[in-house]
């Protein structure tokens, strides 16, 4: 059994979905509300396959599908029919939307007082930021994270995925989580609210308590720490490996692995202190000429039997052939109905002891109508006519 059966989820958010969708894979019942004839958007967001896209089989997977158009009075009511049986609602419109409506957490907890309402917003629904547009980009860029990414001869960079928007997703999770828990303890429901741009902050720990006991901004470092080394991305003979050596022991074990023992003595790199200084003036010179002899399937292997942390640089495909994901699940085939047979990242988190059950594909648009609705007793006559005039 998944921990959140039994769990009732009205999934309004737009282009993302990744909240639900965890709330989803770990038993939670995603109803994904979804404007009549169209759907999400993100059902057209590339890449496509069969006509069909990839990241919705992914972000919307395990959900179910109503259509209902909340522009109109009728589709208001008829969303507080589905909220009176919903224990958590999940949105990320532009702060004021669903007042304007007349369907904000002040509305919706009047009607069901242990109501969890859960809320992703660009810079939150407060303060001079509130209207700022939603963007993973623009969020990065206020957060100081493109700032501190990169290489300093050049210009600030990108992470390369949506970080702001798939850790504001898991944080929010973990909040109706949390608030599911004291809403069955206590009765009372509550709003939580998770930001892209203070989810991004968040994970800058290192950066933010950098500035804070230092005063100064931290600078672009490229693939290198600051304090410890080597902890970088090496070339050797046939691409890329990383290295993360942490600690002097690391080190030692590095240099028996790799025959050059002497450098354990040397007074230029016997420390990691002493290594901070020497590491761009030679050593690192001398790792990549050491490293020309390798190729980055040697030097992992070298590290593997070591227990040296040191791995290849590799591709998307060489990742997912990584037998350990295998071992672990994390790597699942989806049969999507429009799609077709689809690759995507499995559950991160196991639960010792339980067999995980397959993964669900995504639901096509409005596939659950029947079966929501009438739940919240609508009967096959007025359905009928809602469809007719477009409220649902």
């Amino acid at each position: 059994m998944l921990p959140l059966e039994g769990t009732k989820v009205l999934d309004l958010t737009t282009l993302s979905g990744y909240c639900g969708m965890e709330l989803a894979d770990y038993g939670a019942e995603v109803i994904k509300v979804e404007a009549p004839g169209t759907g999400d958007p993100l059902r057209g967001l590339a890449p496509l396959k069969n006509g069909a896209s990839a990241h919705h089989a992914f972000r919307d997977r395990g959900k179910k599908s109503v259509t209902l158009d909340l522009e109109r009075p009728e589709g208001q009511e008829l969303f507080k029919k589905l909220v009176a049986d919903a224990d958590v609602v999940l949105e990320n419109f532009a702060p004021g939307t669903m007042e304007r409506l007349g369907l904000g957490y002040d509305t919706l907890s009047a009607l069901k007082p242990s109501l969890v309402y859960g809320r992703v917003t660009a810079y939150g629904s407060e303060g001079p930021g509130r209207d700022m547009p939603q963007s993973d980009l623009l969020a990065q860029a206020k957060s100081g994270v493109m700032h501190f990414t990169g290489f300093p001869e050049n210009a600030p960079t990108r992470i390369g995925f949506a970080i702001s928007e798939h850790y504001a997703a898991s944080f929010l999770a973990s909040a109706v989580c949390l608030a599911l828990y004291h809403a069955r303890e206590t009765g009372e429901g509550q709003l939580v609210e998770t930001s892209l741009c203070g989810s991004a902050v968040a994970v800058s720990e290192d950066k933010v308590i950098t500035y804070g006991a230092e005063g100064e901004d931290p600078m672009r470092t490229g693939n290198a720490h600051p304090l410890i080394n080597p902890y970088d991305i090496l070339k050797c003979k046939n691409g890329y490996v990383a290295m993360g050596i942490s600690s002097d022991a690391q080190w030692a074990k590095f240099c028996a692995a790799f025959d050059c023992m002497e450098w354990t003595t040397d007074e230029k790199y016997c420390s990691n202190l002493v290594r901070g200084y020497h590491y761009f003036g030679d050593l690192r010179v001398k790792l990549e000429t050491l490293f020309s002899n390798y190729t980055m399937e040697e030097i992992a292997e070298k590290c593997d039997a070591a227990l040296i942390p040191g791995t290849m640089c590799s591709t998307t495909r060489e990742a997912l052939e990584q037998p350990q994901l295998q071992v672990r699940n994390m790597i699942v085939s989806v049969e999507d109905a429009g799609v077709g047979s689809l690759e995507m990242p499995g559950r991160p988190v196991k639960f010792a002891g339980q067999t995980e059950p397959p993964l669900r594909p995504a639901p096509e648009l409005g596939a659950q109508n029947e079966e929501i609705y009438a739940a919240a007793g609508i009967d096959g006559e007025t359905l009928a006519r809602l469809r007719r005039e477009g409220v649902v």
